[in-house]
């Protein structure tokens, strides 16, 4: 019998349902926006019994939804979910921040320094949208690693499509991202000098302050 590894592949209507989502949270698709089926199929090389599989997917997911006589658009979050989702998540990374302050390693620390000068870099120098995003992404994928709390992250993990989402969508805010950028440093402040309890106000004053910045862009979209 042979050893050698068999490489399993996502299924096609994963892997375009992935292409899609990364365009909904970055917002390539905007909300509100009409999917139309040739275009997607040219934007991702697959056919359209695929294309429609992996509409119907991130219809469950909520990112898009059908409508009769119109076609299938990107949903537009309603200011009602939005602050739900504000609400939640100022918990979490509040929770997150305090946790890292108290368990995380010398390493991990390093890691969010180091994650939060490329953030910096990103912003201050002007770069895409996606790259402050992904840098964004880092910083909380290392906070939330070294909380040290395994169910915490999976919890986030579960809410992530629609955070990302919210995120770049706030970042559109003018000033938003210097001003966002002052906030993580702060957060980092509270962290670098073991304030566990200040690094959670930071966090969760952050994401008041993302969630003004959002009702602030309600008309935008």
């Amino acid at each position: 019998m042979s050893n050698m590894a068999v490489t399993r592949h996502p299924p096609i209507r994963d892997q375009i349902a992935g292409i899609l989502r990364s365009a909904i949270v970055s917002l390539e698709f905007a909300p509100g926006q009409l999917l139309v089926e040739r275009n997607l199929c040219e934007l991702t090389q697959a056919s359209r019994p695929s294309v429609r599989e992996a509409l119907r997917q991130l219809e469950a997911e909520g990112l898009v939804e059908s409508q009769n006589g119109r076609g299938t658009i990107v949903r537009v979050i309603s200011a009602e979910e939005a602050a739900q989702v504000y609400e939640v998540r100022a918990e979490l990374e509040g929770l997150a921040a305090r946790l890292f302050t108290e368990r995380a390693t010398a390493e991990q620390s390093d890691a969010l320094r180091s994650a939060l000068r490329e953030l910096a870099t990103a912003i201050r120098g002007e770069k895409s949208s996606k790259q402050i995003l992904d840098a964004q992404a880092d910083f909380y994928r290392v906070l939330f690693e070294g909380s040290g709390n395994p169910f915490l992250e999976r919890t986030v993990q579960g809410m992530q499509v629609r955070i990302a989402q919210l995120r770049a969508t706030t970042l559109a805010v003018p000033g938003r991202a210097a001003a966002s950028l002052d906030e993580f440093e702060q957060i980092f402040e509270r962290i670098s000098t073991a304030d566990a309890e200040g690094a959670r106000q930071a966090a969760v004053e952050h994401v008041r302050r993302a969630g003004e910045a959002m009702a602030r862009s309600r008309p935008a979209i």
